[in-house]
C-alpha cells in the first residue's frame, strides 16, 4: 500500500483517539474536572479554580484558598505567596492525609504537623473502621482513610473536630487496634492564625471529593469555614497523569488552531489539497 492510501486511515485513526481523549471525563484523584466518586468536580461547580500563584493574587477578604489532596512538593516561592496571603487577612484550608502539606506547613512556620498514620474507629464508623466520624461540635464529619493532625506543640491552635475516644491509628495496618498503638480522641481539624490570617489544617484529603462533600455534616463545615468568601480550589498541587496530560496537550493545539492565522493557514491548504485532489481525479477519468 502506498504512503498516500496509508495516510487517511492514519489521519482518521488519530482523529478517533484524540477525540476519546477529549470527551472521556477524567478520572485522577481530586480532578476538577472528575465526576466519578474521587473527583471534585461538585465543589468546582460552587467555587473557582486557579493555580497557587493566580489564587494568591486574589482579594483575601472575598477568597479563600482550598489545597486539597496536595501531590507536588511546595518551593520556597509558593510558600512565600500563601504567606503573603495570610498576611494580608486571607483564611487558607489545607486538606492532607499523606504529610505532603507538611513541608508547606514548615515553611510557614506553623507548629502543626499531618501524620501519615492510618486513623480507625471500630464504633463510631460509616461501615468500616478505614472510614470514621469524627466530631465538630455536636455534628459529624465523615471521613474515608484519614490521618491525624499533631498539633501538640501548638498551645495557640483552636481544635475544630476531632475522632471519638475509641478512635485509634493503625500503625501497622492490620485493621485492628494492637497493644502500643495511640488511642484517641485525636484532632482532625485545627485552625491557627498566621499574621493577619487564619490557617486550617484538615488531616483528610477526601473529606471535599465528590462522594464525601455530602455526608454528614461535611459541606455544611466547608460553608461555615469559608464564611461569606468564595472557594477557590488550588488546581496546581498534583501530580498529572497521562490522561490529564493529553487532554492539556488537546487543549493547547485546540488554542493554537483556534487562533486566527492557524485558521486562515488551514483553510487555503484545504482548498490547496481540494484543488490538487480534483486535478488527480480528472487525470484518472481522462485514462478511462
Amino acid at each position: 500500500m502506498r504512503r498516500a492510501e496509508l495516510a487517511l486511515p492514519i489521519a482518521l485513526t488519530a482523529a478517533t483517539l484524540a477525540l476519546l481523549t477529549a470527551v472521556y471525563p477524567a478520572n485522577a484523584d481530586f480532578s476538577l474536572e472528575n465526576p466519578f466518586w474521587n473527583g471534585m468536580s461538585s465543589l468546582k461547580s460552587s467555587g473557582l479554580a486557579a493555580g497557587l500563584a493566580e489564587a494568591c493574587a486574589l482579594d483575601p477578604r472575598e477568597h479563600a484558598l482550598l489545597v486539597v489532596g496536595p501531590s507536588k512538593p511546595f518551593a520556597e516561592a509558593d510558600a512565600r505567596a500563601i504567606e503573603s496571603f495570610l498576611a494580608r487577612g486571607g483564611l487558607v484550608i489545607v486538606a492532607d492525609d499523606f504529610g505532603t502539606a507538611n513541608q508547606l506547613l514548615e515553611a510557614l512556620g506553623a507548629p502543626v504537623r499531618v501524620s501519615g498514620s492510618l486513623l480507625a474507629d471500630p464504633l463510631f464508623n460509616l461501615g468500616a473502621p478505614q472510614l470514621p466520624v469524627a466530631f465538630w461540635g455536636g455534628r459529624k464529619l465523615a471521613l474515608n482513610y484519614a490521618a491525624v493532625v499533631n498539633a501538640s506543640a501548638c498551645g495557640a491552635c483552636r481544635v475544630l473536630a476531632e475522632s471519638s475516644a475509641f478512635s485509634y491509628l493503625d500503625l501497622n495496618l492490620d485493621g485492628k487496634h494492637d497493644p502500643g498503638e495511640p488511642a484517641g480522641p485525636f484532632p482532625v481539624a485545627v485552625e491557627l492564625s498566621v499574621g493577619a490570617g487564619e490557617l486550617v489544617v484538615i488531616s483528610d484529603s477526601s473529606l471535599f471529593i465528590n462522594a464525601m462533600l455530602d455526608k454528614e455534616a461535611n459541606r455544611e463545615f466547608l460553608q461555615q469555614l469559608l464564611g461569606l468568601r468564595k472557594p477557590v480550589l488550588v488546581a496546581d498541587r498534583w501530580e498529572e497523569t497521562p490522561l490529564t496530560r493529553a487532554k492539556e496537550v488537546l487543549r493547547s493545539a485546540w488554542r493554537v488552531a483556534s487562533s486566527p492565522e492557524v485558521r486562515y493557514s488551514l483553510a487555503a491548504l484545504a482548498l490547496a489539497l481540494s484543488l490538487d485532489w480534483s486535478r488527480r481525479l480528472a487525470r484518472v477519468n481522462k485514462r478511462f
